[in-house]
This record gives structure tokens, C-alpha cells and sequence, in this order.
């Protein structure tokens, strides 16, 4: 096929810019994905480029996957060597691994920390090698402190002007020092870091061409990469949409790409116009709200040709049992009589702290028969003793000394430790001057006071357990083909997961993790299993209606989405007044955006019960629409009467 197949005139020409750095904006729905393919082939097929001197970084497994299964279809069987597509983490890591000779910052071998082990190892210690009155959320607090400094650079100006405290900083390190550990943060910057102190740093793949999708979600350091790349000679193609940078969280800010022709001047200025996704109401709706940001970059949004009328509705309820009542009867209307499957209908809320939102709406469903899952945590399959024993033994079978992994085990396995016997383990290792790991591993624990002797018993029965599991690792010792990944991970998970249904899931969740980050090797795999939460990209659930928060929703489309107590109490809620104000809106605005056909928003009166203590005036009942459709070209109407209406 010819690179260009498929292709709808603008996406032709924003594919095919043949002078140097580019933006192309792109919003909602307009075939980012499909053109970023595109030009990555003309790169190759048209302009001559080598396929390994093309790297493209997006934000999320999912679409690293997405583009990099693109590609090497349309390639296949053309080429031998392969574009590179990662999520900048990923990339990051890659090379931080490649340099580790000329990098002495980070322990080695580099061992993330994943979400399981951060907030049940590194918070609980931290919390007590803070003392006094110090809590978890303390704790958790300073922690964003100290990746707020990585991701804004203010870790490189003015200490006055850091947040985080020396005093914390000082037990962290120590801390990570002696399980020999990494923060996920610590990447991008670490990388950027050597980027521009070691003139001998190697970048792999070597780059030319440098693709960077979603790139109004960069945070300055993430910015600073880029840069420090083009400076190495590659040619940046910047592609994402201003008004739909949500991750403030994060410190990413719509400058970036708002202010990428002037900083990569002479640049090409590209724009997708046509939305393939979004019927007309659906459009107009959108463009009202992203309108409301008088910064907002100017880029028609223009429906498709053959695109339906569409129906957006916003309804008013009473209160939140209402609310509930009236989606669920509304679910039930699209399933019995507009031809529906379940997942045709996805359901957003703007938070879900203890579950106050979809505790009612999931009852309502569940009494209407509607199938629902429910997907609003950053749980996986794996955070349960046997998936975390599992993975434990995956990564000593790779690094025995992995201090982290050993502590899990120690936690999940012998129940009668506690937290005496790890500030024990903890006091002794660094009294010896060596990690946790290696006093696990090699030293006789019977001397340390009050708990040597269980944690010497439990040290035994874990390397038995641990002997059996990492067989199954091994290459054949009869000269036989190495078994598949899957296959010899598979066969760690049998032998710890007793329950076989959530040896499945466990499996189940192993093998997407190992198609979206292409891992080949066990190590591959635990590196891709440590990602932050920001690269996941959470996927419909065949036969259930879905709820997500709204931050879930990117990437995400369905037939008719349903968005969720769209109350100025939540949206903006306590950001109000704040530079975080405007992340507000463009969540909205992202949200809006997913739906193609039917876009239903719903707003209360008044919540009662768990949510009143909910929101910017938490404590009181009275409840209004959101600001940013108050006077929006759509009128609202009674929920309840509508619904009656639906039923006759």
C-alpha cells in the first residue's frame, strides 16, 4: 500500500511537511493517529529515511501499541530494522539502561518502583523515618513535592523556591539507597539531565526524526528533552491539541504547543480540521466550551461529510438518586430500543473519592439490569498477595538482591512480621553498610534482636518457593528452543496463583501488558509492568456499560457518553480561581468530545447524604451547573420528566 492510502486531504498534507520541524494540531476525532502513521511512512518511503533513525514518543502504552501495530503492518515484509514508538518513561528508561556506565545518579541495576510498592513500602517508611506526627498523606504530600521539582526544573533555580524539604529529601534518598530503587520521576529527568551534562551520552536508536504525539501534555522537563534531542540534530514533529491539555497534575501546560513555532522556528504550521468522530451537535457543543479560553489556539473543527445531527441533551435532576435512576432507566432505553450493546455507552465522573459517586449509580444499574463495570481506581489484577508474590519472584529470579521484591514477600507471605521486624531489617542493613537486598540474600539475620530468628525461617522458605518459581524462567538445558515470554511467565503464575480464575486475570493482564510495551524478555516486561499510571490508557470493556473518571476517558470514545454531576461545585470545584482553573474546562471539553452520537450531561439541585460533604462548598446541599455550560446553546430539561417520557 502507498503511504498515503487512506488519507483524507489534510491529513495528507500535514503527513507529508518536507521541511524540518512541524506542529500539527489536532483535535478530537480529526485521525491523529492515522496521520502520524502516514508520515512516518513518507519519512521512509518518500524521503529516504532510515526506519531506525525515526523515534515517536507518546504518553500511554495503549498508544505507543496503537501507532507502533500501524506501522509495522504497513512495513512489514519492506523493511528489517523498525521505527522506534515508546512512551517517553519507556524511552527514557531505555537509555538511561544503555548508559549506565557514564550515569551514577540512580542505584543500579535501575528498579522503578511500581504504584503498590510506593504507597505499602516507600510511604510506610518514609512516614517513620519522618517521626513525629508525620501521616501517609504527609508523606505523600512531600513526595509530589519532590517530582513537582523534577517535572517544573524548580529543582535547578532557586532553592528558596523548592518544595521539597531537605529534611525529607535526606530520608528518601537514604531510603532508596538501601532497597536501591527508582521513582518513576526521576527518569525524564535523570535522562534530560545527561542529556546536557555528558557530551558522550548515547542516544538509542540515534535520531533524526523525532515524532512527539500528545504534545500539549509535556511538562517542562519533559520539554527539556526534546529540546536537548533536536539539539543532537533531530528534526521535532510536535503534534497534539492545546485544548485538550488536562494533566496539570503533572505540571504539563498548553504553552508548549501554543508557543512551538516561535521555539522551533522555521516550523511548519499544520492543522487536522475535519472531526470523523463527533456528529454535529456533539461538535458544536464541544467548540463552545473549548471557545471559552480566549488563549485557546484557533483551529476550525468542521464535522464530516455525512455526519448525523446528532442529540445532546442536558438534564436536570432533583438530587443524586434521581440521577442515579434516571441513567440507569436512560441505559436501559438505549440497550432495549436504540440498538445498543452495553459498551456503546460509556458513563464519566469527575472523581470518585470512596466510591460517593458510583456507589448509587451502580445500584440503580444493577437494579435495572444493566450490566456495569466499574473502573475508576488505579487497582490492577496483580495487587493481591499471590499477584505481588508472583512478580516478586519474577524479579529475584532476575536480581537477587532486589530489596524491594524481597520486602513484598516478607509482607505477603509470613503475616506474623510486622512493622518492628522491618525497622529491625531496616536498622541492621544500615548499620552493616549494605542494602536490604544483599543482607536477605547473604548474611545470617539470627543476630538481629527479637525477630532474627523468623526472619531467618522466613528467608529459607522463600528461597525454596523461589527456586521452584525461577525454573520456570530458564532456557531449556536440553539445547531446545527458548519457550515464548507469555509461556515462562505463565508458568511462574501457575506455580504461586492457587486460585485459577485470578491466575487468569493475572495472565489476562500480563499478556496486554506484553503486547502494548512489545516486550520480548522478563526484564522488558517488569520494566513496562512499573509504568507510571499516566501510561496506562484504560480500554472499553466488552458487554458493560462503562464508568470511568473523565481522566480515564482520553483516548476513549463510545456512542453515547453520559457525563456525570456536571456541577460547578466539581467542575471546576476547588480549582476555581487557580491556574488549574482552565485544566477544568479542557477536562470538560475532552469529555464532551468522546461521544459520537448522543451526548446526555446531568446536573442535581442538591446532593445529600455522603456527597453533600462533597465539592468546592462541601457541607452544603445546593448544587449548579457547571460555569462552562451555564450558558451553553442548549437548554435543560426536567430528567425525570424526560425519562418518563422514554418509558411510554
Amino acid at each position: 500500500m502507498a503511504w498515503d492510502d487512506g488519507l483524507s486531504p489534510d491529513q495528507r498534507t500535514a503527513a507529508s511537511h518536507a521541511n524540518g520541524n512541524a506542529r500539527l494540531l489536532a483535535g478530537p476525532g480529526t485521525g491523529k493517529t492515522k496521520t502520524l502513521t502516514g508520515r512516518v511512512l513518507f519519512l521512509i518511503e518518500v524521503s529516504g529515511v532510515e526506519p531506525r533513525k525515526i523515534v515517536a514518543l507518546t504518553f500511554t502504552r495503549a498508544a505507543a501499541f496503537e501507532l507502533r501495530d500501524r506501522i509495522n503492518k504497513e512495513l512489514a515484509g519492506k523493511y528489517a530494522d523498525r521505527p522506534t514508538v515508546a512512551t517517553l518513561h519507556s524511552y527514557a528508561l531505555r537509555n538511561l539502561l544503555h548508559n549506565a556506565a557514564r550515569i551514577d545518579a540512580l542505584p543500579q541495576p535501575v528498579r522503578i518502583a511500581d504504584d503498590w510498592e510506593e504507597r505499602h513500602i516507600v510511604l510506610e517508611d518514609l512516614k517513620r523515618l519522618m517521626g513525629g506526627e508525620t501521616s501517609v498523606d504527609d508523606v505523600r504530600n512531600k513526595l509530589r513535592d519532590l517530582s513537582a521539582d523534577w517535572n517544573t526544573l524548580g529543582i535547578e533555580g532557586d532553592p528558596a523556591q523548592q518544595k521539597a524539604d531537605a529534611k525529607f529529601v535526606g530520608a528518601w534518598r537514604e531510603h532508596r539507597g538501601l532497597y536501591g530503587y527508582t521513582l518513576r520521576d526521576e527518569l525524564v529527568y535523570e535522562l534530560k539531565r545527561a542529556l546536557q551534562r555528558r557530551g558522550d551520552l548515547e542516544l538509542v536508536p540515534p535520531t533524526e526524526h523525532l515524532l512527539v504525539d500528545e504534545y500539549q501534555d509535556l511538562n517542562a522537563c519533559d520539554a527539556a528533552v526534546i529540546e536537548a534531542i533536536r539539539q543532537r540534530g533531530a528534526k521535532v514533529y510536535g503534534a497534539g491539541d492545546d485544548d485538550q491539555s488536562i494533566y496539570g497534575f503533572r505540571h504539563a501546560l498548553p504553552v508548549g504547543i501554543r508557543s512551538f513555532l516561535e521555539k522551533y522556528a522555521p516550523a511548519g504550521d499544520l492543522k487536522l480540521e475535519v472531526c470523523h468522530r463527533c456528529d454535529k451537535a456533539i461538535i458544536d457543543l464541544a467548540r463552545y466550551v473549548a471557545a471559552l479560553d480566549i488563549h485557546s489556539l484557533p483551529k476550525p473543527l468542521k464535522p464530516r461529510d455525512g455526519a448525523g445531527d446528532g442529540e445532546v441533551l442536558l438534564l436536570r435532576f432533583g438530587d443524586q438518586s434521581e440521577e442515579a435512576d434516571g441513567v440507569a432507566s436512560l441505559c436501559r432505553h438505549l440497550i432495549d430500543n436504540v440498538q445498543h450493546k452495553p459498551d456503546d455507552i460509556l458513563i464519566l465522573l469527575r472523581n470518585d473519592r470512596y466510591s460517593k459517586f458510583s456507589k448509587p449509580l451502580a445500584a440503580a444499574l444493577k437494579t435495572a439490569g444493566v450490566p456495569y463495570k466499574l473502573k475508576v481506581n488505579d487497582e490492577t489484577p496483580l495487587d493481591i498477595d499471590e499477584g505481588r508474590t508472583a512478580l516478586s519472584f519474577l524479579r529475584l529470579s532476575l536480581f537477587k538482591y532486589d530489596g524491594l521484591a524481597w520486602r513484598t514477600l516478607l509482607m505477603v507471605s509470613q503475616k506474623g512480621l510486622g512493622d518492628g521486624a522491618f525497622r529491625a531489617l531496616y536498622d541492621t542493613a544500615r548499620a552493616a553498610g549494605v542494602s536490604v537486598g544483599q543482607l536477605l540474600t547473604e548474611k545470617d539475620l539470627t543476630g538481629i534482636p527479637r525477630f532474627g530468628a523468623k526472619l531467618q525461617a522466613a528467608r529459607t522458605g522463600i528461597l525454596q518457593q523461589l527456586l521452584a518459581a525461577g525454573a520456570m524462567l530458564e532456557a531449556p538445558t536440553d539445547g531446545s528452543p527458548v519457550p515464548p515470554l507469555f509461556e515462562r511467565v505463565t508458568g511462574v503464575f501457575n506455580a504461586v496463583v492457587k486460585d485459577a480464575d485470578e491466575c487468569a486475570k493475572m495472565l489476562e493482564y500480563v499478556k496486554m501488558v506484553i503486547t502494548e510495551s512489545d516486550a520480548t524478555t522478563a526484564a522488558e516486561l517488569l520494566q513496562a509492568l512499573s509504568a507510571a499510571d499516566s501510561e496506562t490508557e484504560q480500554a472499553i470493556v466488552p458487554g458493560a456499560v462503562n464508568i470511568l473518571t473523565m481522566h480515564r476517558a482520553k483516548g476513549l470514545t463510545a456512542r453515547t457518553v453520559i457525563v456525570v454531576a456536571a456541577e460547578d461545585e466539581y467542575i471546576p470545584g476547588r480549582q476555581e480561581g487557580t491556574p488549574a482553573e482552565d485544566d477544568e474546562r479542557r477536562l470538560l471539553y475532552v469529555s464532551l468530545s468522546r461521544a459520537r452520537e448522543r451526548l446526555v450531561v446531568t446536573y442535581t439541585d442538591q446532593r445529600t447524604g455522603e456527597q453533600r460533604h462533597t465539592g468546592r462548598t462541601s457541607g452544603e446541599k445546593i448544587r449548579n451547573l457547571t460555569r462552562y455550560l451555564q450558558d451553553a446553546p442548549v437548554e435543560p430539561k426536567n430528567g425525570n420528566t424526560y425519562v418518563q417520557k422514554l418509558g411510554q
